[in-house]
């Protein structure tokens, strides 16, 4: 998947940019951190904050410096100024003058952050402020999924009500129709992380049609493709087909 496959859903093109369309730069750097994320390249990730720095404090601009700590953040980079970029994403509030549906956006963001750095507190305030602007926003459930998905530890009971709240998720997901400048996120999260669940529960079958529909969103999703390698050794214990 290509830096490109990103750039016609960009959520800057309409949601923050208050003085025309943004920057080919801009658009391109965001590309950038999806490509890194899906890919599992933080240096790819890295790249695009340095570049993002130089841009300036414009909320477009905030919007995916904060979006790239996050995603450095989910693979598992937290050293000193990836945490402190965390934190401030966390701590950000949503630009003021932004249509509901792009303040939910915005506030889904923080919330996000918010869950990845253990700041309970700022997350559910964050999801509230994104549910009073639009309830059927499906990322703003993903984020509650994951936060029960983490707390759940060992219980049983939790761990099923998680994986229900997952479930519900890519329903949303199926079911929701973004315009073409909502970013794009969450859905190919949220299918890899219920077909995970699916192979824990040895529902191979399910798990394998959530990671196919996982790839058809985002192609080459490195964590779906680990997890169907994981499906494949479990299948045939470890041999080589």
């Amino acid at each position: 998947m290509r830096p490109s496959r990103w750039l016609a859903v960009s959520f800057a093109a309409a949601a923050f940019a208050a003085s025309g369309a943004p920057s080919p730069e801009l658009l391109d750097l965001a590309g950038r951190v999806h490509y890194g994320y899906y890919h599992a390249e933080p240096r790819a990730i890295e790249v695009a904050l340095e570049a993002l720095e130089r841009l300036g404090d414009e909320p477009d601009v905030l919007y995916y410096r904060d979006f790239a700590a996050l995603r450095r953040a989910q693979l598992g980079n937290n050293d000193r100024a990836g945490v402190q970029r965390l934190s401030a994403c966390a701590q950000r509030d949503a630009p003021a003058g932004l249509d509901k549906r792009f303040a939910a956006e915005a506030w889904a963001l923080v919330a996000a952050c918010a869950e990845v750095a253990g700041d309970g507190g700022r997350r559910e305030q964050a999801l509230a402020l994104a549910r009073e602007r639009d309830d059927d926003n499906p990322r703003i459930a993903l984020v509650e999924a994951w936060a029960t998905k983490r707390e759940a530890g060992a219980d049983a009971a939790r761990v099923d009500a998680a994986a229900e709240k997952l479930a519900a998720v890519v329903e949303a997901f199926d079911a929701w129709t973004p315009s073409i400048d909502d970013p794009e996120w969450g859905h190919a999260e949220a299918l890899t992380a219920l077909a995970a669940d699916a192979l824990e529960r040895g529902q191979a079958r399910t798990a394998r049609d959530l990671i196919e529909r996982a790839l058809l969103v985002a192609p080459d999703y490195r964590a779906a493709l680990d997890l169907q390698v994981a499906m494949q050794n479990a299948r045939t214990g470890g041999r080589t087909l």
